[in-house]
């Protein structure tokens, strides 16, 4: 997959050079988070608060970048820092129980699933830029990562409430730098990695365009002698203190090692169809992808006094999305709530562009 994308990202560059002198400067500061369950205040608080509604996605993203054009090359340096949190909505329940002392319902079977994907780095990018014919382009671009922080694995299994006990099967089986669960001694580790983005605008048609950014569409970071925990819990380790709350022993039956780890980023695609209705006003559709999950938005866009507006709505967070651009300067701003205390979705994107 990475070899067939170099390829043809080589032959792109051959055939379709970029004309002009480009030089500029730029900075950037994007920062994206979307709890389903709960405000993002309260996922980060431990679950304490009220209760929580149904779900089974959490993720944040977080980027802060400086970089330089020359013509058809950009080159840029950046710290990022990225988590993707699946879980099932009784693993959701239990965790807040056991953060809120609430006992939890008996004679209830709780199916449990957990899988973090965090990851930590610093990093190079390096970005070609290519014109196409009718007026659209591509970019290009390869990124080295040096990861500092890691999680990355599985909970899986049953646990099952009854009136003076709880019995459980659950399955653990995850790599880390900080171990979260099990609290072993956190260790210093590095990985390397390469990641490829892609910025594609088509223009198909005088009125028509069609955008894709994807970001992390290959990805593969490799950690050497990784912390692991492989372990299992059955129903002796697992029943109800003397107020009636959930007790888990710490007893671990399994395997604590290191070993070597390949770890894949979550794609982040942006996929947007423009019509440009008049001369100074658009309207779009998109569609954003986070892993599997798809997130539909609508915008529009005007131009006034040499500022472009930008008004939006993200259909399945329920959130409001609004970005303005003038002279160089880009700011977008998403949430689905007007206090920050509340907001399950928030975004922040900053962007200045330096001409030499």
């Amino acid at each position: 997959m990475k070899k067939a994308l170099l390829s043809a990202a080589c032959l792109l560059a051959i055939a379709f050079p970029v004309h002009g002198d480009v030089r500029a400067i730029y900075t950037l500061l994007e920062s994206e988070s979307y709890s389903e369950i709960a405000p993002i205040k309260q996922l980060l608080d431990d679950l304490k608060g009220p209760a929580f509604d149904r779900g089974d996605l959490a993720f944040t993203h977080n980027q802060f970048e400086i970089g330089e054009r020359r013509g058809s090359w950009e080159v840029s340096a950046f710290l990022r820092y990225d988590y993707l949190l699946e879980f099932s909505n009784d693993t959701a329940e239990l965790a807040y129980a056991d953060k809120n002392d609430k006992e939890l319902e008996k004679q209830r079977n709780y199916q449990l699933y957990l899988e973090p994907n965090h990851l930590r780095a610093k990093g190079l990018g390096l970005a070609y830029y290519i014109d196409l014919p009718a007026n659209s382009h591509l970019k290009l671009r390869a990124n080295y990562l040096r990861a500092e922080a890691l999680t990355d694995g599985t909970l899986r299994g049953q646990l099952r409430t009854l009136d003076d006990r709880v019995e459980a099967d659950l399955v653990l089986d995850y790599n880390y730098s900080r171990d979260a669960l099990l609290k072993r001694e956190e260790e210093n580790m590095r990985g390397n990695g390469l990641s490829i983005d892609i910025d594609l605008h088509w223009q198909f048609a005088r009125q028509w365009s069609l955008d894709i950014a994807a970001r992390d569409l290959a990805s593969e970071i490799r950690w050497n002698d990784v912390t692991y925990t492989r372990a299992t819990a059955i129903s002796n380790t697992v029943s109800y203190d003397d107020d009636g709350f959930i007790d888990v022993k710490p007893t671990v039956s399994g395997i604590e090692g290191y070993r070597d780890h390949s770890q894949t980023l979550p794609r982040r695609i942006a996929t947007t169809l423009s019509h440009q209705w008049r001369s100074n006003v658009a309207f779009s559709a998109g569609l954003r992808s986070v892993d599997k999950y798809l997130f539909p938005q609508l915008k529009a866009s005007w131009v006034q006094a040499g500022t472009q507006w930008q008004l939006g709505v993200d259909i399945e967070q329920q959130a409001l999305m609004f970005g303005v651009n003038y002279q160089g300067l880009k700011v977008d701003l998403e949430s689905d709530a007007f206090k920050p205390d509340d907001a399950k979705t928030f975004g922040l994107r900053l962007s200045y562009q330096w001409l030499l």
